[in-house]
């Protein structure tokens, strides 16, 4: 992957005082952290989702994508704010052929509202200089709330499907 960002984007960064990187291994338990952190803020929150999201996605699986060097953080004052997976798996769309990149395991550090946006800026930034036509995400279904984020970020609904006990809204952008 061409890691290098438009002029836009480094300007956007450096504006936040963010700094993008790819992840290290001896960061896992940082990086995990922050999923638990939301993960409560969501059952405070009494919202449907990641219940068992660490269960799921065991440490073992991010080890892998960090090793791949398909896992990014970014950091605000030396602490992670977001963190993402960026690869070319088409784990649920079933299709290897369209030049795509998929976001997987998007967080966000609670009380960072904007940071989602900026993660967004990035994954598009990336898929241009990578001559990528689409981002590809999926989600559960039934959180309306993250739906209406991800289309407002210009996500459209491809299909919804069902897999195991997982019930998801398969969405995509397209780079222009």
């Amino acid at each position: 992957m061409n890691y290098i960002l438009s002029m836009d984007c480094k300007n956007l960064l450096q504006k936040q005082n963010i700094n993008l990187k790819k992840a290290e291994l001896n960061e896992i338990d940082k990086i995990l952290e922050v999923y638990s952190e939301r993960m409560q803020w969501f059952r405070e929150k009494e919202i449907k989702q990641w219940g068992k999201y660490l269960e799921h996605h065991p440490k073992s699986e991010f080890e892998e994508v960090i090793c791949k060097g398909d896992y990014f953080i970014l950091e605000r004052n030396n602490k992670i704010v977001a963190g993402f997976e960026l690869s070319t798996d088409s784990k649920y769309w079933d299709d290897n052929k369209t030049k795509a990149y998929y976001i997987y395991k998007l967080v966000t550090r609670v009380g960072n509202k904007e940071i989602g946006n900026i993660v967004f800026d990035i994954c598009k930034d990336l898929a241009k200089a990578n001559n990528k036509e689409y981002l590809r995400l999926d989600c559960l279904s039934t959180n309306q709330k993250l739906n209406d984020i991800y289309e407002s970020h210009n996500f459209k609904l491809v299909k919804t499907g069902c897999k195991e006990d997982y019930h998801y809204s398969l969405r995509e952008c397209k780079i222009d």
